[in-house]
């Protein structure tokens, strides 16, 4: 085999990677918007909070909006293609893990949300395209306050995991597995994010010297956005966070938002201070 020869055989599989990333990143933003839009479409004719539960959601509210080849009972998600065997699935940084199938899976110290209930089993649907959804309600999510600190947990109205290939390998968060969150709204309009979290801690940083670390990784990373951290809450355990996290949303000129290690607190922070960076694209 030629030097070129050689060449080309050791760069297929960044090719190939390449190829897989843009394949699994355009899934992400089809799925964000026809979910965002299919709520907003619920948000309009009834309050999202509305539904007993996750079942009750899917089944009375959500398919009216979207169309959905199967719907699966909690017990049986594996028939919507969702994998539910233990250590059957990967983490973003690729550790071994189980699905969530309760809101108190999904991340640690769910409890200590006032309006939300950690036994709250999740459903499952197959959109025609053989997309897979393992989705979590919460109808007791609030308004987020934007003045003081709060938990996270109670702002979550849905948290949707979802599986572009099924049961089907890689089978990890981050690649064919990704989430979309739905938080309740300040405004009018349900806001709906699905951040495409890196794999691992970036170095300790601060208000001011995040932005430049997120760009080291690539053009389209960035510090995440203060609702995107609550999204990245909400899947603490797929995502394998471990550290306090830094947001890029202000709250003065002194302080910015950032969440507690594991507790899903939200709390001012001085931009000076250091902590850990998960960037997001």
């Amino acid at each position: 085999m030629g030097i070129i020869g050689i060449i080309a055989v050791l760069l297929l599989p960044r090719v190939f990677d390449s190829i897989e990333e843009k394949q699994y990143d355009t899934a992400r933003k089809v799925i964000l918007k026809n979910i965002g839009d299919a709520v907003k479409l619920v948000a309009l004719n009834s309050d999202i909070r509305s539904a007993e539960n996750s079942e009750d959601f899917v089944e009375n509210y959500l398919s009216k909006e979207i169309k959905m080849l199967k719907t699966c009972s909690n017990e049986n998600l594996r028939e919507c293609g969702i994998e539910t065997g233990t250590n059957k699935i990967f983490t973003v940084n690729e550790q071994r893990a189980t699905m969530p199938i309760t809101i108190n899976d999904l991340a640690p110290n769910m409890s200590k949300g006032t309006y939300i209930d950690p036994s709250e089993k999740s459903y499952g649907f197959v959109m025609p395209n053989g997309y897979s959804f393992n989705l979590f309600y919460n109808k007791s999510c609030i308004s987020d306050n934007k003045s003081s600190a709060m938990f996270f947990q109670d702002r979550m109205c849905l948290n949707v995991i979802y599986d572009i290939n099924g049961l089907s390998s890689p089978n990890q968060m981050g690649k064919d597995i990704g989430f979309v969150t739905v938080l309740y709204p300040n405004s009018i309009e349900m806001h709906t994010v699905a951040p495409n979290v890196y794999k691992v801690n970036s170095s300790d940083a601060n208000f001011y010297t995040a932005p430049s670390i997120c760009a080291k990784l690539g053009a389209e990373y960035k510090v995440p956005e203060k609702d995107e951290l609550m999204a990245m809450y909400f899947n603490f355990n797929l995502l394998n966070l471990n550290s306090d996290y830094l947001s890029s949303t202000s709250i003065d000129n002194e302080t910015s938002w950032a969440m507690g290690s594991n507790s899903g607190w939200i709390t001012p922070y001085l931009k000076t201070r250091g902590a850990r960076l998960r960037c997001v694209k």
